[in-house]
């Protein structure tokens, strides 16, 4: 009752005021003398005139003081509720709506500690959603979409504003993962391995399962989207690679085990035959040498542990030192090698070992697949924050369609030559590797026919480790 009295007294005030006005009408009537029966009359039908127009005027006054006030109070608890834009409510004209704008205002403030602890919840998941590294896509109990990551918009090369709002079919069209949606909507939960081909070619294991309601109801569905391309391509190339491995070393181990064999079963005693034979097992065990030691070069390079040294080097020196090395087999290959003078030097940080072994292969390859009479010529080309090995020879050349593979392990370009020349197919698979280790990269240019030229880019300060 205390709430109403404020309220209830304004009310009185004013209809006293209007019966006091009616009063004094009468008393005006009868001071002047009228008829009584007619003055009776007049009074009556005037104070009812009177009374039921001032009765009216306060009614619609007080209403529109009481809507006036409920109106700036819903305005400021909306601004609370939807926009969180306001510190305190006004203050209302009537005592009544005191404790209410009290009332109101300590929920404003758990309002605005919720706001506040939700917003901080959706930034932690959006965070979350942003920065995970697999796609996310939520789907409603419509199946349309809620809501996409950024993961998931470029596995399926779409933006978010496409997405939200339409199917998974109208995304992206993968039949498997719309069945999968399909399933996953009726309770189930999907794994499933798919392969698309747009906005290009990914292995995507997906992950499909409903989002149920305190009441146990689907109400959505989330399907997780993970790209494994690279983890299947890696392991192709480990099955490709285990499987050459397994070629390349039963060949010289086969080669090896014919000539103990035929040396076992009396060659041994022919000088001529075992000659030739302990040459064959001297020339077969090298090879198996060689690739044993490419291979572990390799490991080396591709394993996470950096642990060889860094140093600064005269990469001419290291060409020169080459130069003298090969000089042997490229007179025995009818071959020419130089290296150009017109730098002084070029000195460059990193594993001088792990360089050196990088051009050694190229060099070694330039004289090989060269023709008789043919040239090796080795420069160097400095720039600001790089510097590159330029091997260039006049050897057979390679088609541009060969270009994309010779770096790949045990490919060779001409294979009967390579077989000739004792090579293990991997000279150029670790010329790129080292490249990759310091920060650089291989550059190829070649026609058949006319020779080609490689570019060992190398960073000329940074450090490595």
């Amino acid at each position: 009752m205390g709430r109403l009295r404020s309220l209830r007294r304004t009310l009185l005030v004013r209809y006293a005021a209007v019966l006091g006005l009616v009063v004094l009408m009468v008393v005006l009537i009868l001071v002047f003398g009228i008829n009584a029966q007619v003055a009776e009359t007049v009074v009556f039908l005037v104070g009812i005139a009177v009374l039921a127009g001032l009765l009216g005027a306060i009614t619609i006054w007080t209403q529109r003081t009481l809507a006036a006030d409920l109106k700036e109070i819903g305005r400021a608890t909306e601004k609370i509720l939807v926009e969180n834009d306001l510190d305190r409510m006004p203050q209302p004209r009537l005592a009544e709506l005191n404790d209410l704008a009290q009332d109101l205002d300590a929920v404003a403030d758990k309002v605005r500690e919720n706001y506040r602890l939700l917003t901080q919840e959706r930034n932690r998941f959006e965070a979350v959603l942003e920065n995970i590294n697999v796609g996310i896509i939520v789907l409603g109990r419509d199946l349309r979409t809620r809501m996409i990551n950024p993961v998931a918009e470029k596995l399926l090369g779409t933006t978010s504003d496409y997405a939200v709002g339409r199917t998974f079919t109208e995304i992206h069209h993968t039949p498997t993962i719309d069945r999968a949606i399909e399933k996953a909507r009726r309770g189930e939960v999907i794994e499933k391995e798919v392969t698309i081909t747009l906005p290009r070619r990914r292995s995507l294991k997906v992950q499909v399962s409903p989002i149920t309601t305190r009441a146990g109801k689907v109400g959505g569905v989330i399907c997780i989207l993970e790209d494994v391309t690279s983890k299947r391509e890696l392991e192709r190339v480990r099955s490709d690679f285990v499987a050459n491995v397994s070629h390349e070393l039963r060949t010289p181990v086969a080669n090896m085990r014919a000539v103990v064999e035929a040396l076992v079963a009396g060659a041994a005693h022919d000088p001529d035959v075992a000659d030739r034979f302990v040459r064959d097992l001297d020339r077969e065990s090298i090879r198996l040498a060689d690739i044993i030691e490419d291979l572990l070069t390799l490991s080396r390079l591709e394993s996470e542990k950096r642990e060889e040294a860094e140093e600064p080097f005269d990469i001419r020196q290291v060409l020169v030192e080459i130069a003298e090395e090969k000089a042997e087999l490229a007179a025995r290959n009818d071959v020419g090698i130089k290296v150009d003078g017109a730098r002084a030097d070029a000195v460059i940080r990193g594993n001088r070992k792990l360089v050196k072994t990088a051009c050694s292969n190229l060099v070694d390859n330039a004289i090989k697949y060269n023709r008789p009479g043919g040239r090796v010529e080795l420069s160097i080309e400095a720039a600001p924050d790089e510097v590159a090995v330029v091997v260039r020879d006049t050897g057979i050349g390679i088609s541009v369609a060969e270009q994309g593979k010779v770096f790949e392990r045990f490919y060779r370009v001409d294979k009967a030559r390579s077989r000739e020349t004792g090579g293990t197919g991997l000279g150029l698979s670790i010329v790129k590797h080292a490249a990759e280790f310091h920060g650089g990269t291989v550059l190829l240019e070649s026609r058949p026919g006319e020779g080609s030229t490689f570019r060992l880019v190398l960073p000329s300060t940074p450090s490595l480790f």
